[in-house]
This record gives C-alpha cells, structure tokens and sequence, in this order.
C-alpha cells in the first residue's frame, strides 16, 4: 500500500503540471501536429485531452521510480477512463449552462480518482492498448475534422 501510495504522489502532481502546461499552450498550438495534444476549444472533448496525455507523460516521467520499471499497460485504464469520465462530466456541465473554471475542478478531481482508484491494465493489456490506440487515433482525427454536435462543439461559440 505505501509504494501505491508513493507512486501516486508523484504520478499525480507530474499529470497536473503536464496537463497544466498543455493549457496553456493551447493558444501557441493552433494547427500542426502539437493541436492533437492541447485542446484547441473549451468543448468537453477538447478539454478531455488534459485527462489523456498528461497520464502518458506522467508515467513517462515517474516510470523509473522505485524497485521495478512501472509498465505502462498498468496506467492505460487511467488514460483511457479519465478522459472519458471528463468529456461526460464537462458535457453535463455545458448542458447546466457552465464551463470554465469549474472544468479545472472536474478535471482534477477525475484525474486523482483515475490514477487513485483505475484498475491494473495488466488483468486485460490487450482491450486497454487497443482503447488507448483508438483514444489516440480519435484524438488526432477529431482535432483536426471535428464534428458540429454534442461534446464537441465549443460552448462560446
């Protein structure tokens, strides 16, 4: 239970400034290949980015620590759920008529549960790196040809 707990108290605060960083290069990332990793609008499925990469990053960065080389199999349920769980959350949030800083608040919530409570990748490596392929592939689609309706459009317009 301690090395869980220490592996998460580093995995999580490098996803939080990994993802921080991505927002704020949102603006300097406007088309090419770096718009797939920053969201480009405040639209739920944008904004799900934040809860996609910085799990990647930040078990890029943490992987090394301790004992044994972490997999990265074992992370792919938090990188695949959380930005699910964010673009449902935000899409809930727009529909109420919000946005903005309380996306940050679902956002880092989501992230700490994910990373906290997502189960081991290594029960089914197969389904969660063919989820997390296909996350990416949609990511990188869907940045550039986004869809007119539901979770992708941007609620300023």
């Amino acid at each position: 239970m301690g090395e869980h707990f220490d592996r998460f108290a580093l995995r999580y605060p490098a996803a939080v400034i990994c993802g921080l960083a991505l927002l704020l290069c949102h603006s300097a990332v406007r088309g090419g290949p770096l718009a797939v990793l920053a969201p480009q609008c405040p639209s739920p499925w944008e904004l799900s980015k934040l809860g996609f990469w910085p799990v990647l990053a930040a078990w890029g960065l943490t992987s090394r620590l301790g004992q044994e080389r972490r997999a990265l199999v074992r992370d792919l349920p938090a990188a695949v759920l959380v930005p699910l769980g964010m673009t449902l959350a935000c899409w809930a949030l727009v529909a109420a008529g919000g946005y903005g800083a309380v996306s940050l608040g679902i956002w880092a919530a989501l992230l700490a549960a994910g990373m906290a409570l997502c189960p081991d990748g290594e029960r089914h490596p197969g389904l969660w790196r063919a989820l997390a392929l296909l996350l990416a592939g949609l990511y990188t689609v869907l940045t550039f040809f986004p869809p007119d309706w539901g979770p992708f459009v941007d609620p300023l317009g």
